[in-house]
């Protein structure tokens, strides 16, 4: 196990609960260890760890480590830092962003903890298996584009996009749960920014990375089209393996010209011998605008300019189906239940759809069902609640979510007790914490 001490990382032997060397603590909040070393950058190290609440399943850990100790610049550095959390949290779950599991602070230091996605960033893969064609391409671009519709739709500019940011997953996601969604994975929200959900532009600390980065972003400023731009930056290095060098302290780029400031890739293209179609370099063009008033303003407006059909990003989970939902049947009333909904008060709703469960299979006496009650539920009664739940909670709550859940973790339709999975589940849901079940008075969804 990794120690976490700055001036320590000593490697310790598997299930050590203190560094050997230093003597530092090597769990976090009891939960989380570090098995090795990923690297670090301007605001911290990064570990990759386990969850030994999720099977000891992988995870990434973030550990809140700045160079520069100028207070003006680490306050700034802990609230990007921060900042991150806050934006990931709110983009909730969707299959082509990492999940954030926790963000705390334990001896002093500030620790994110998202999920792990094993595989390969898209420098890697150009590197072993060489620049990308036109088809591998507009591929690339249909996959990412869904991704930067969902964070601008939430009012969230990436500011970072590049090949290293960009994870190809190596194992493919069940299209049984997840449909036919991409295996590219949008990383690091590090330097991300949450803006006015009426004016996507707002000025703040100048971000990014050189190469990428629009003329706007160097001044502070950043809209839904800067990440366009980035996008397809991103495009062409990919498209011609071309990336900034540093010589003699200067920053040199075979693609662009340093005294005209414009982009020269299609003449990079014509005098290696290379080309593309005449609509995809247009559609790059226009991404390259350097008025963003002058780029593609959305997503959807550059899928349409490639010729792709319109997409409808694949939420991690079931959206909320239709409101004409039946609320009387021969063995149940849902009107209560239906009213509490509409109100969103959960807990409430939560005991009568344990009353009208109880009601529909004769366990009112009982005060609870068994197993066989379980397997032989009235199917329409139970589609109804699901539906309400849905409905309600925007499709947060209900019992094909928590199925779905189930799937994710590892969990089998068999019909067979499987209580490690169910703790699990009480963990992701929030039935429980640190395996102790969450009392029903203090339980809030």
């Amino acid at each position: 196990m990794k120690c976490f001490n700055p001036d320590c990382l000593h490697q310790n032997a598997q299930l050590t609960n203190f560094c050997q060397k230093c003597g530092q603590k090597l769990l976090l909040t009891e939960r989380y260890r570090a098995h090795s070393y990923l690297g670090e950058g301007g605001f911290g190290r990064t570990f990759i760890g386990v969850d030994q609440n999720r099977r000891n399943s992988s995870c990434v850990i973030k550990q809140f480590l700045p160079l520069s100790q100028n207070s003006g610049a680490l306050q700034k550095c802990i609230q990007l830092f921060e900042q991150e959390a806050e934006l990931l949290e709110k983009l909730g779950k969707h299959p082509q962003i990492p999940d954030l599991l926790a963000f705390f602070e334990q001896d002093g230091k500030l620790y994110l903890i998202q999920e792990y996605i094993e595989g390969q960033d898209l420098l890697k893969e150009l590197k072993q298996q060489g620049r990308f064609n036109e088809t591998k391409l507009k591929s690339f671009l249909v996959e990412m584009l869904p991704i930067l519709d969902f964070i601008h739709n939430k009012s969230i500019i990436h500011r970072d996009i590049k090949p290293e940011n960009i994870i190809r997953r190596k194992n493919k996601l069940d299209p049984t749960i997840y449909g036919q969604i991409s295996d590219l994975v949008l990383i690091d929200f590090g330097v991300s920014r949450q803006v006015s959900a009426t004016i996507m532009t707002r000025m703040g600390t100048v971000t990014g990375t050189p190469g990428y980065a629009p003329p706007e972003q160097l001044r502070g400023v950043t809209n839904a089209s800067s990440d366009m731009y980035s996008l397809a930056i991103t495009a062409i290095r990919l498209l011609t393996g071309v990336f900034p060098q540093e010589r003699n302290g200067t920053l040199v780029d075979e693609i662009f010209d340093h005294y005209n400031l414009g982009w020269i890739w299609k003449e990079w293209l014509s005098k290696n011998r290379l080309s593309i179609s005449q609509n995809l370099a247009s559609v790059l063009d226009k991404m390259l605008a350097d008025k963003p008033s002058d780029r593609f303003q959305s997503a959807q407006e550059v899928l349409t300019a490639i010729g792709q059909p319109s997409f409808v990003v694949a939420p991690q989970f079931q959206p909320a189906p239709k409101p004409n939902i039946k609320l009387q049947t021969s063995k149940a009333n849902f009107t209560k239940l239906d009213q509490l909904l509409s109100t969103e008060k959960w807990k409430e709703a939560d005991q009568e759809t344990g009353r009208v469960m109880l009601q529909i299979m004769g366990r009112e006496e009982e005060g609870c069902l068994r197993l066989d009650d379980c397997r032989n539920f009235s199917p329409e009664e139970l589609r109804i609640i699901d539906q309400l739940w849905l409905k309600y909670s925007e499709g947060r709550f209900g019992f094909s979510v928590q199925k779905q859940i189930w799937l994710k973790l590892g969990g089998k339709l068999d019909g067979h007790p499987d209580w490690n999975t169910f703790e699990e589940l009480g963990t992701e849901i929030g039935w429980s914490k640190r395996r102790r079940v969450v009392k029903l008075r203090t339980f809030d969804l």
